[in-house]
């Protein structure tokens, strides 16, 4: 689905996501948000569309909308055995109570996300997500040292994947974790 508004953002010195057009972001909510009463999508069109408003939701700081819709799209996982959306969802799910500072439900999920990666080799490419969010639940809890140890983990397996975006990301979430260790 073609989402015709700017949703780009950017890290703040906490590796939080920043809209770059907070007004833009929130008509994409809306604008997905009506997309979620098309008869036409199915069950899987759900599940996407409810993960996207979730994080962007999330982004902007919208917390409730963000959680509804992110359970939302784990319930529609469950209905349809569909594992793949459900280890990214619970990702986003505890990226969200993670930015709550719901630090235990956050790192629940995330490890649960990680469990899931190892034991089930369909689901092995996000690893490298559940570990560079479980990195960033522990920077902000200020433990440094474990941040900097799944960071590691998932700059692994970003090499391994070949995927310049995200090893950039990663060694930024590096970076700013030596930053804050040499202060």
């Amino acid at each position: 689905m073609d989402i015709l508004f700017d949703v780009s953002f950017h890290f703040d010195d906490n590796l939080h996501e920043v809209p770059n057009s907070p007004a833009e972001m929130q008509q994409a909510v809306k604008f997905l948000q009506s997309q979620l009463n098309d008869s036409a999508n199915d069950t899987q069109q759900q599940i996407s569309l409810n993960g996207l408003i979730g994080s962007y939701a999330r982004i902007l700081r919208d917390f409730s909308t963000a959680k509804l819709a992110l359970t939302s799209a784990l319930e529609l996982c469950s209905s349809i055995n569909d594992k793949r959306l459900k280890v990214i969802n619970l990702i986003r799910l505890g990226h969200l109570y993670q930015w709550q500072q719901e630090y235990s439900l956050s790192e629940t999920l995330f490890f649960d996300a990680i469990a899931q990666c190892i034991n089930n080799p369909e689901l092995e490419s996000y690893l490298d997500f559940a570990y560079q969010h479980i990195g960033k639940c522990k920077f902000d809890q200020a433990q440094y040292e474990q941040a900097q140890f799944y960071f590691e983990k998932a700059l692994e397996l970003r090499k391994f994947k070949n995927n310049q975006l995200l090893i950039d990301s990663t060694q930024l979430a590096l970076d700013t974790v030596k930053q804050h260790c040499s202060h």
